[in-house]
């Protein structure tokens, strides 16, 4: 904690101690709530209209003005509202709890008549508030947020608190998930859980994770992948199945690489390749469709069609042409050659399988931009 993070620190702990002997609790069990203020925002123009009180609550990002009157603004993660404080208008006791003891991060429920301000804003011109959480640390910085990436990441909750680009991207992430669990049940499968816990590990090419079973007194592993279980499922009879679950991978870390991260694999008898080329495209289309409202998105600067049928693409001559190799005569020391001169790290050990997809992701896969089967 720097020098001023702890001279703000103290404010506020002083603010809290402020609150115990004025005899208000700083950290009630309730709210009176009525609204989101998503739906205040909404329903604006009709209740501005009548006389009556409306009650909202949320973290106070912004505090400004002072005298005779003060102004705020209010996010409950639905939407933000400006709040407005008038010395004439609102009663004694709730200005002065605003203003001796209120800082921005703090949660509040405030009650009052919704108006329009002297510029047009919509607000509400308080009538009563209520301390609901006295927050004793400042929040990032509102105009450049957390700049340390370790710090963002370690720490996802001050992330979300002054990015609402991160709050907006795991919303998605759960619309992603949801949509594809809907499409799979509609298209008449079955979700299961299967066991995280396995006494061998299989189904992926990827060091497991261990742990000890007390009661057993025997290791186990950690999945890898969700492919074994589901596949002893289609000989017990059932015909299509599907699971979304975390699988752990005990290997290397960054950006795009997690330790344990959540993926979704289906198993689907008596269909073919065919059959399932269509019902990816479908299921990426209404995926794609259902998170922006287009199939066609921005990525990297490139505009990318999810709506047109896929093309499909030879593996082996797209190798021939981005990487200059035959893979149908190519040797194991073609490759390796081939690695060398790219600048490719890769392992004693590995083979030709290893080598060849190490290569592909260095030569051919930049150069697929649209979706597509690679055959």
């Amino acid at each position: 904690m720097t020098e001023k993070e702890k001279e703000l620190y103290d404010e506020r702990l002083k603010k809290l101690e402020g609150l115990k002997k004025d005899g208000i609790d700083p950290y009630p069990a309730s709210t009176k709530r009525k609204h989101r203020i998503v739906d205040l925002l909404e329903d604006f123009a009709k209740l501005e209209k009548g006389k009556k009180k409306h009650t909202i609550a949320g973290r106070v990002r912004a505090i400004r003005g002072h005298g005779a009157i003060m102004f705020g603004t209010l996010d409950d993660g639905s939407g933000t509202i400006q709040f407005i404080f008038k010395k004439d208008s609102t009663p004694q006791t709730a200005f002065e709890l605003f203003t001796k003891y209120v800082d921005i991060g703090d949660f509040v429920e405030v009650s009052g008549k919704v108006m329009k301000s002297q510029r047009g804003e919509q607000s509400v011109l308080v009538d009563s508030v209520k301390m609901l959480t006295k927050s004793l640390r400042a929040l990032p910085d509102k105009w450049h947020g957390i700049t340390d990436q370790e710090l963002r990441l370690r720490k996802r909750y001050l992330d979300l608190i002054a990015s609402p680009e991160t709050r907006e991207l795991f919303r998605k992430k759960a619309v992603f998930w949801q949509t594809i669990r809907n499409f799979m049940i509609e298209k008449g499968f079955l979700e299961v859980e299967m066991p995280v816990l396995e006494r061998v590990p299989g189904g992926a090419e990827a060091e497991p994770f261990v742990t000890h079973h007390n009661a057993l007194d025997q290791d186990f592993f950690l999945r890898i992948s969700l492919e074994l279980p589901l596949k002893r499922l289609l000989v017990g009879g059932y015909e299509k199945v599907f699971e979304i679950g975390r699988i752990f991978r005990n290997e290397g870390i960054s950006t795009e690489h997690l330790q344990d991260y959540t993926q979704m694999e289906f198993y689907w008898g008596y269909a073919g390749f065919e059959e399932l080329k269509e019902f990816l495209q479908e299921l990426y289309r209404d995926v794609v469709k259902r998170l922006f409202g287009t199939t066609k998105v921005k990525a990297q600067g490139e505009e990318i069609d999810w709506g047109g049928k896929w093309q499909e693409y030879d593996y082996y001559e797209l190798f021939r042409k981005y990487a200059g190799l035959d893979l149908g005569k190519a040797t194991e020391n073609d490759l390796r050659k081939k690695a060398d001169d790219l600048k490719i790290h890769y392992a004693k050990h590995d083979g030709r399988g290893r080598l060849i997809d190490l290569i592909y992701k260095k030569t051919v896969r930049p150069n697929l931009i649209e979706p597509c089967f690679l055959v």
